[in-house]
């Protein structure tokens, strides 16, 4: 019977040092460490809101090929895939003008982004001629007679195209797959 009653005393035995707490030391290490990640994320705060309301544009061209190619293939009527530089806006609309789908690369242009011509990419679209030549490589149309306003795409197609996009200090060009609407890679 003792041995019951020391294993009741060991359970029931209080706490001889009392309540162990943070000492002042890592309090303060805790605070400074939350000011310090306070301080990282409100430095980087604005550049993060005004990266939220850009996108850029090769990617947002890209949308809104796909755009113009789902709405022809759906609807089995013409569409048309232009840019507007005006508010940096590509539109997918119908044979009547109605737009489809608009793809902004502002989602809200300020007066700060409105100032400065530059901050609106210039967009060029041209259509891609037939090749021929001993190689198959080579087309009788330059690029400067096949320039094109807008992209007609219809049942879910286009014509072969390209597009150049001049922003800021670079210069991309992107070709387009006639049948799917993605880029067509190495020609990127």
């Amino acid at each position: 019977m003792v041995i019951g009653i020391r294993a009741i005393d060991l359970i029931s035995r209080k706490r001889e040092h009392g309540a162990q707490a943070f000492s002042l030391i890592e309090v303060l290490l805790v605070i400074a460490l939350l000011a310090l990640l306070a301080g990282t994320v409100a430095g980087n705060l604005g550049a993060f809101l005004k990266g939220a309301n850009f996108e850029p544009p090769d990617r947002v061209l890209k949308k809104a090929v796909l755009d113009a190619v789902y709405f022809s293939s759906e609807r089995k009527r013409s569409t048309y895939l232009s840019y507007y530089e005006d508010n940096a806006t590509f539109l997918v609309s119908d044979s009547m003008g109605i737009v489809l789908a608009e793809h902004r690369i502002y989602k809200e242009i300020n007066e700060e982004i409105a100032g400065n011509r530059e901050n609106f990419p210039k967009v060029r679209f041209w259509g891609i001629g037939p090749l021929s030549g001993v190689e198959g490589d080579e087309s009788q149309y330059e690029r400067d007679q096949m320039k094109l306003t807008r992209v007609r795409f219809h049942a879910g197609s286009s014509v072969p195209f390209g597009a150049e996009i001049e922003f800021g200090e670079r210069e991309k060009e992107m070709f387009f797959d006639p049948f799917s609407g993605y880029v067509l890679k190495g020609e990127e």
